[in-house]
């Protein structure tokens, strides 16, 4: 193996608790890993991407709505019916350990791809049924204006040297692939990967961003005690290209670097009336008029290193313009099969703000400031709240083994030399803190916008404990590395939520924390830790839990997979699985 990639093995092997799984098996989440958050900026968790078992032709799959990926139908179905008009796209991924591109490995692949859609791969594995069900949620729903993007990505330790049989079948996977008329013809990608490219995507995507552009239009802001400098004025289109844009080894840009910008570049739409006016605006004047009718970016940055008008940026964000940088980027590099103009880059003049700061506060209230007016989901507002920098600022500060790094704010900690898989982002706090406190297993993954909704005055509030929202953190943390470390089986992965809430219940006689006294709710923190540190304690506790849930789903008749799902998620069940773990609990 390329050295350089083994060395980056062992680094992401560690840094996502994985080491205990085989090279091959580490090779492939790594390279999937690489491409979903080095090359596309996802926030996505490329361990759940992966594909564990054998599956033909397929080391990971992923189905993304709207930025966020979809595991089954329930999930595709609840994401749909909240969001008009999704982005949608597919990702497909096969990895070797080897350096060539073998034909017969090659061909597999593609004919997986294809036998995702046609419904031959059903019945492979559990996970690729739920995805394949996904898909189909997907297309049976429709898919708005536009379908769907599919990026199918083969990736080596080699170096892909084109070879004209292997060419061919690419090209006429493609045309198969066209023929279907379910993909956006413009967002076909069919990509082999090697290990120069790996090795790149890897650093962008556990390295501080880090770029140099030019601003020699600027005015130095009011000074501000959260703020180390500022500037306002404006910049050509070529610098913010340099600041949104990932380039390949060669320098080339091939495509926006999502990771920058805070907002969701997937609401962009490049043909609607108010874009597409923009764009026929600059085509007709050279852009001359462009920085008189655009608000502009505001680009945050951790550290600025001033020389003249050269800026060096490390760690920074656009936190507003996104739509302008599509925009730019479109008119510039071209879209949809439309070439661009490279000439704009130095005629489109852009109203520009830069703020260096390390003050987390102050640069929260910025992007609430810049955004409110943008489509954020609800779920970052609420990693805003004082409550939640307070968990944060504790959570962090604990020993090794029970420190939990709770992501405020989207890729927090992205660049940061941290276990991975104890950066917790808000969501998935939420839909601990329903299960694991509040009892609601059943509406723990779906509903938890709801319960949220519902507990509004009386979760996460400012005078709260903090400790035992961090106990619930570690919970799900432990739990996801008993797993990761194949010391729990996958088939318990269904029972997360009743996992949670089945500890939580042992732990608290099934009483309402927030209801208890605050010494109390202490002891309830220390109980939860303690268990979940003893493995051998909190792998009995679960094996309990499961035996539970197994036996009610048995007495019902239920067998498979999908009935499983929707049998866990009804309030019936949920009230029989609480009555019986209360009862098995009381009689000792």
């Amino acid at each position: 193996m390329n050295p350089v990639i083994r060395a980056q093995l062992r680094e992401f092997a560690k840094a996502n608790s994985i080491t205990s799984e085989g090279q091959d098996t580490q090779f492939e989440i790594y390279s999937i890993f690489s491409v979903v958050t080095g090359l596309l900026g996802e926030s996505i968790d490329a361990y759940e991407v992966h594909l564990p078992g054998d599956e033909f032709g397929l080391d990971g799959v992923s189905i993304i709505i709207q930025g966020e990926a979809v595991r089954n139908r329930q999930d595709a179905e609840e994401k749909l019916a909240t969001i008009n008009n999704p982005t949608l796209e597919f990702l497909f991924f096969q990895a070797k350990t080897g350096t060539a591109y073998d034909y017969g490995d090659v061909s597999r692949f593609y004919d997986a791809v294809s036998g995702f859609f046609s419904g031959d791969l059903k019945g492979e594995s559990l996970a690729i049924d739920d995805c394949i069900d996904a898909m189909n949620a997907i297309y049976e729903q429709g898919v708005g204006k536009r379908n769907p993007k599919i990026s199918c990505y083969y990736m080596t330790t080699g170096n892909y040297e084109s070879p004209a049989r292997i060419e061919k079948l690419r090209k006429a996977f493609r045309s198969e692939l066209e023929e279907m008329n379910i993909f956006d013809p413009q967002n076909i990608s069919i990509e082999f990967v090697g290990a120069r490219e790996l090795q790149q995507w890897y650093r962008a995507a556990t390295s501080a961003v880090d770029v140099e552009i030019d601003f020699p239009r600027n005015v130095v802001m009011p000074d501000n005690k959260h703020v180390e400098e500022a500037y306002i004025g404006y910049i050509d289109a070529a610098n913010l290209m340099d600041l949104c844009t990932v380039k390949d080894a060669d320098g080339n840009v091939i495509g926006l670097n999502r990771a920058v910008f805070f907002d969701n570049i997937r609401d962009y739409d490049p043909k609607s009336k108010i874009n597409t006016s923009i764009k026929g605006i600059v085509t007709s004047d050279g852009g001359e008029e462009f920085v008189f009718r655009n608000n502009g970016i505001t680009v945050v940055s951790k550290s600025i290193d001033r020389t003249g008008d050269r800026f060096r940026l490390e760690d920074f964000q656009i936190v507003n313009g996104c739509q302008t940088s599509n925009i730019i980027f479109d008119l510039v590099h071209g879209s949809g099969g439309e070439p661009g103009n490279p000439l704009l880059a130095t005629q489109i003049q852009v109203p520009f703000r830069l703020i260096g700061s390390r003050d987390d506060e102050f640069v929260s209230s910025i992007i609430v400031g810049t955004n409110r007016q943008n489509p954020v989901r609800d779920e970052q507002f609420w990693a805003l709240r004082p409550f939640m920098k307070s968990f944060e600022e504790y959570c962090r500060n604990l020993d090794d083994e029970e420190i939990i790094y709770f992501e405020r704010r989207d890729n927090q900690y992205r660049n940061q030399d941290v276990e991975r898989t104890r950066v917790m982002q808000p969501s998935v706090l939420m839909k601990a803190v329903a299960a694991g406190l509040l009892f609601q297993p059943q509406r723990a993954a779906r509903d938890y916008r709801g319960i949220l909704s519902e507990y509004d005055k009386s979760i996460f509030l400012d005078d709260h404990d903090v400790r035992v929202y961090h106990a619930v953190a570690y919970m799900y943390y432990r739990l996801e590395f008993l797993w990761r470390n194949q010391k729990l089986p996958n088939s318990y992965k269904t029972f997360r939520y009743y996992i949670l809430s089945g500890i939580g219940m042992s732990v608290t006689d099934s009483t309402d924390v927030f209801g208890m006294k605050k010494n109390k709710i202490v002891g309830v923190a220390e109980e939860m830790i303690r268990v979940c540190r003893d493995e051998d304690d909190m792998k009995a506790l679960i094996n309990r839990i499961v035996a539970i849930m197994e036996q009610r789903l048995t007495e019902t008749g239920v067998t498979t997979q999908e009935r499983i799902r929707d049998a866990i998620r009804s309030e019936t069940f949920a009230a029989t699985f609480k009555e019986r773990l209360a009862a098995e609990f009381a009689s000792e």
